[in-house]
């Protein structure tokens, strides 16, 4: 007995489909059947993962979809109107194929209006090769016949047997629906009487039985539905599921012809994707070159007159192998395509990076200028990119100035044709918390708990690896019956597919029509713009050898190129970065100093760490801390930097290994390191070492067998111990997991390098293209301050002065009016041109009249006062903000008046009089306090500007404290002591109905987080609320996910700097130099003491005119407050100030 499934919905019929690929064509093999199709809704999204899946497992796929037809026009208004049936389709062969790819292409790009649809005529055009199925209920056959019309239902069949003669079949179904208690009896009379041929199926949407309650959880996640809601769309059956041939067999038992014809039908297709030929656009060459191989070696070796002047045999050999592997491998057109898409960027201006991956690896990249890294000079490897033993497409990966991708793109479909070039599909999954927090919606489980579940699972783990790896998740989980209900059903929709969306790199460039090889789709996200998209992800399309690019922007080459043009109006100075010294002690200095704020890779607070231990002083150095700084790695940063300095022995278990390792004192770093050992130990060739590479990296045990008795027999050879054979070996084991491409470490370094370089020499530059080029408002601060250390000052916004961005005025920076909000880029457009056109404005009043309505508003006169930027104009903040209802109708009437013709009041005076008496006076109100003041400019800047309420307590934070936002993220052990001030207050309720709440609080370097359960909650609740300040002692969360991550501190304490006297023990030891005992600094030292009452002890340590060392301690305790501290500082006194938490200094 066997059976063929023809109508399944996968993962890919989004938030409907539960049947995994994977699963159902296990299920399917479990089954024995010898076929199984996919038909999702109007796509093919998962068709080469599905065939690839199937094929695989010995089972013939059938590619197909369950398309939306409409009887009308798809592009009329009328057509908008159409009832959207559901029809089968399926791939009899490869035309049959083709022609599915071009009716899903057209459903999404001419037929979308809630769903892609097709309609008849286009149905008819591309009907070849195609097997019908006419549906279930939905159907229009089905559906003529449940409203009783039996004669339209006859006209319809006919018209589908007309068209597709006896590849259309007659669908039947029994899933226990009331619908088709009516219409399958009278279908099957239909079919007998027009000797139309049946095929049994079942509307497969989930794979078993008991996957029922989930799918139904599925449908209300697609529909925004609570599970209790009696509207909510649901299909009223347990029955669409994966059944076996013995359960299909029991349905309609009469008509057993149509359980047959499943097997029938899978016999009739003949589909075979071949995908052997490299699909890439054609290039056209200058016509003295017979082929592109003779104009790549041109190109080639006239670029080496110039980069290599001692053009010796050893360059030649290199640039002699590659060219013959590119050739050799069909890959010519691919070199030219890229040089072609880079040189196009260059001459539009369009920064490129100087290299990505591990293509920086290939000679003839560099000779090509498409990356500018040369590999001789770094010893890369060639291989690494194109392994001459292992067919692919290469993976050139290029970045652009972020700002200016847009450019790239559209020279490449201006080159290739619209037709030939778009971009690719992304699909976002239900992943492990998301899909907790959907399910526990649907269940009408408040948000409140489902996040608490969600914060026990740090990082990306499954469901499952969850449960297993944290005991706070899994006890949660088992804590009630609610929470298992979710957990159960989350695990069966964890990893379907949520949404389409565009991947934020990917172009695809075909040889002709894409239609031809792949299918289109359009995204459909609210509020995208609609781009046109392949059906498939990346990797599929790699199997389809087609050309698939990855066109990245990175933000770092925008900062470069924005410093480079504001040196340029600031200094009159030309750079070019790509030929400064790399060299540079003043960079190495920067870099040494931990001083790398906006430096590419290297801003991180642990990274600081490593730089200033380490003190590089060579490109290579960087290469090796862009690889190193990484969890894997990160545990031989310490032997490198103590190798690089001598304090620790280079050791090597081989002297073979020397030549490889030498560079980096003996530390296996790169992934070309194991390579060339393989090569020059092993006895490998240059493609069997990358191939050795990558079964390593996907831990392919079969393969590493292999390679493991070769690397033997090699090493042998060269008398190689055999516990130094195996030694090394299990060291690369390990390696693998952590193993980094050190192509693209250094390409990166070179950008990291290069914002060093920047930043070392035109700091205020840098500085301010850093702040012009950050979206984030909460990090603005902390660039300030950056700016502040570094001695630039920061100009606010001024209305008088400012640019839309930030710019350089002198050895200043003067605040963009890009960083207000509310203040949208025409608004700013019309500011400024009028200002350069009519001069600075001097009052609110004249502000409004000179711009137009339009421009000007109430949200924007309110955004510009708060955030200071009328601070020049006349008046108070207060006073302007007092008035802005009356300018904006003062300027109003008088604009009326003007495009009346008529004259005004302005119009007889002259310029004096015009300021002093035309418009009203401002109005005598207080001014806004201090930090009011602060608030208003926070609600429209996202951060304080001219002050901080933490500016009262500096040095108390400064000397009290550990850590901040920032630096509190690295630090792993020990207590964090850090002050803030409240932001927000979450107030929630855990699992157990007891409440909880999650405080926000900000630092001068950004936000932190406090959360409050059980008894901290009963403790501190009353105490809390935004705008008060706090000192707290904590540690950080384990689940506080990546460095970028906001900081999470668990609270051992949080105490109200205002209770700090009394709240707080420690010592603040002071050194008094002798030259201070002499003018009565220790009996004022005793005078500001004795008006502080605390818990803190003075040790006080100083010299006698004796020589003797004398230390004494206070008997009297006391509070260090800011006055004190600071008085301190300016006296310049050493001291040190230690907090004592449980009884432990810190």
């Amino acid at each position: 007995m066997s059976f063929v499934h023809l109508h399944n919905h996968t993962q890919y019929s989004m938030l409907d489909g539960a049947c995994r690929v994977d699963r159902m064509i296990k299920l399917a093999k479990e089954y024995a059947m010898p076929a199984v199709a996919i038909t999702d809704h109007g796509n093919l999204f998962g068709a080469i993962d599905f065939y690839k899946t199937a094929k695989n497992a010995g089972i013939k796929p059938i590619l197909g979809i369950e398309a939306y037809i409409i009887n009308g026009d798809l592009e009329s208004e009328t057509g908008k109107n159409e009832i959207r049936y559901h029809l089968i389709l399926l791939a009899q062969n490869e035309q049959g194929y083709k022609n599915l790819m071009k009716l899903s292409s057209y459903s999404y790009i001419k037929g979308f209006y809630y769903k892609p649809r097709i309609s008849k005529t286009l149905l008819k055009q591309y009907s070849e090769g195609l097997i019908c199925l006419s549906a279930c209920v939905k159907g229009e056959i089905p559906a003529l016949i449940y409203n009783d019309r039996m004669q339209q239902a006859e006209e319809v069949a006919l018209w589908y047997k007309d068209l597709f003669q006896e590849h259309f079949y007659i669908e039947i179904q029994d899933h226990n629906l009331e619908p088709e208690k009516k219409i399958m009896p009278r279908l099957i009379d239909l079919a007998k009487k027009l000797e139309i041929p049946m095929v049994l199926t079942n509307d497969c949407h989930y794979l078993n039985k008991n996957d029922y309650e989930a799918h139904d959880i599925l449908l209300c996640i697609q529909t925004g539905k609570l599970l209790h809601d009696p509207d909510r769309l649901h299909y009223g059956t347990n029955q669409l599921y994966f059944k076996s041939p013995e359960e299909m067999k029991e349905l309609f038992p009469d008509v057993p012809e149509a359980y047959n014809n499943t097997l029938k039908i899978a016999d009739m297709v003949d589909l075979e994707l071949h995908y052997d030929k490299f699909l890439l656009p054609n290039i056209e060459t200058p016509p003295e070159f017979k082929t592109m191989g003779e104009y790549l070696r041109f190109l080639c070796y006239e670029n080496a007159k110039i980069k290599y002047p001692d053009l010796n045999e050893t360059i030649k050999q290199r640039i002699e192998y590659e060219l013959e592997v590119i050739d050799r491998m069909g890959f010519n057109g691919y070199f030219l395509i890229v040089k072609d898409i880079i040189d196009n960027a260059r001459k539009q201006s369009v920064p490129v990076g100087p290299g990505r991956g591990s293509g920086a690896g290939s000679i003839v990249a560099y000779l090509l200028d498409i990356t500018q890294i040369d590999p001789l000079q770094y010893g890369l490897v060639f291989e690494r990119f194109l392994n001459p033993d292992r067919i692919s497409m290469p993976d050139i990966d290029i970045d652009f100035c972020a700002q200016n991708r847009s450019k790239v793109i559209d020279y490449i479909i201006q080159r290739y044709g619209r037709e030939s070039v778009t971009q690719i599909i992304t699909f976002s999954t239900l992943g492990a918390k998301s899909v907790i927090k959907d399910v526990a919606r649907v269940l009408s489980v408040p948000a409140s708990e489902a996040n608490a579940i969600t914060k026990t699972i740090q990082g990306n783990k499954t469901l499952d690896e969850a449960y297993n790896q944290y005991p706070e998740f899994s006890s949660l989980i088992n804590s009630n019956d609610l929470y298992r209900t979710i957990f159960k059903h989350s695990k069966v929709l964890e990893g379907l597919v949520r949404q389409t969306s565009v991947h934020p790199a990917g172009v695809v460039i075909a040889p002709g029509d894409l239609t031809d090889y792949v299918p289109l789709a359009c995204s459909t996200q609210k509020g995208e713009e609609k781009v046109i998209l392949v059906q498939f992800e990346g990797k599929w399309l790699n199997d389809l050898k087609l050309l698939k690019m990855d066109i990245l922007g990175l933000k770092n080459l925008t900062l470069i190129q924005k410093t480079i043009d504001l040196v340029k109006q600031a200094q009159d100075i030309d750079i070019d970065i790509n030929h400064i010294s790399l060299e540079d002690k003043k960079v190495y200095n920067i870099l040494g100093k931990g001083e790398t704020d906006g430096v590419f890779q290297f801003e991180s607070d642990g990274m600081r760490k490593y730089l200033i231990e380490l003190k590089p002083n060579k490109i290579e150095d960087l290469i090796a801390m862009v690889a190193l700084y990484r969890p894997g790695p990160m545990q031989f940063i310490d032997s490198y930097i103590a190798r690089k300095h001598g304090r620790e022995k280079v050791v090597y278990d081989h002297p073979l290994m020397e030549n490889a390792l030498k560079e980096t004192y003996g530390v296996t770093i790169y992934q070309e390191q194991v390579m060339q050992i393989a090569r020059e130990m092993g006895g490998f060739t240059g493609g069997e070492a990358d191939s050795l590479r990558k079964a390593m990296g996907k831990k392919n045990s079969d393969l590493m067998q292999q390679y493991q008795e070769k690397f033997r027999q090699g090493a042998k050879a060269q008398n190689v111990p055999d516990a130094v054979i195996e030694k090394i070996w299990q060291d690369w084991l390990r390696f693998a997991e952590y193993a980094f491409n050190k192509s693209h470490a250094t390409c990166y370094a070179l950008v990291a390098y290069q914002t060093a370089y920047l930043k070392a020499y035109y700091p205020v530059e840098f500085m301010a293209a850093l702040l012009s080029l950050e979206d984030d408002p909460t990090k603005i601060p902390g660039k300030i301050e950056v700016c502040k250390k570094m001695g630039i000052k920061i100009i606010p916004p001024n209305i008088n002065r400012s640019d839309s961005e930030f710019r350089v005025h002198g050895k200043e920076v003067l605040f963009g009016l890009r960083a207000i909000k509310n203040l949208g880029d025409a608004a700013m457009r019309d500011i400024i041109e009028d200002r350069n056109q009519n001069g600075p404005y001097t009052s609110i009043f004249e502000f409004c009249n000179r711009l137009d309505s339009t421009s000007v508003n109430k949200t924007i006169l309110e955004s510009l006062i708060a955030s200071g930027a009328m601070d020049e104009l006349e008046g108070t903040r207060a006073q302007k903000w007092n008035v802005i209802e009356l300018a904006l109708q003062f300027s109003s009437n008088d604009q009326k008046d003007r495009k009346r013709g008529q004259s005004t009041i302005f119009d007889f005076m002259d310029t004096e009089d015009e300021d002093n008496n035309y418009y009203p006076p401002l109005p005598s109100v207080e001014p806004w306090s201090y930090i009011y003041q602060l608030e208003k400019e926070k609600e429209v800047l996202g951060f304080y500007l001219s002050g901080h309420p933490l500016f009262e307590y500096r040095s108390l934070i400064k000397h009290l404290t550990n850590a901040n936002s920032s630096t509190g993220k690295t630090k792993n052990n020990g207590e964090l002591l850090i002050a803030g001030i409240i932001n927000n207050i979450s107030k929630k309720k855990d699992n157990k109905g007891n409440p909880i709440a999650f405080v926000e609080f900000e630092d001068l370097c950004g936000k932190f987080e406090v959360p409050l359960f059980n008894k901290d909650f009963m403790q501190y609740h009353k105490k809390i609320s935004p705008g008060k300040v706090f000192f707290i002692i904590g540690n950080k969360s384990t689940f506080n996910g990546n460095e970028d991550s906001i900081l999470r501190i668990l609270p051992n304490a949080l105490i109200d700097f205002k209770e700090l006297p009394s709240e707080l023990s420690g010592e603040i030891k002071i050194n008094i130099p002798n030259e201070h005992l002499k003018n009565g600094l220790l009996t004022e030292l005793g005078n500001r003491i004795s008006r502080n009452t605390g818990k803190f002890k003075l040790i006080t340590k100083f010299q006698s005119e004796d020589m003797n060392d004398y230390q004494l301690e206070s008997r009297k305790l006391f509070f260090p407050d800011e006055a004190l501290l600071n008085w301190l500082e300016k006296e310049k006194i050493d001291f040190q100030v230690r907090v004592v938490t449980n009884g432990k200094n810190n």
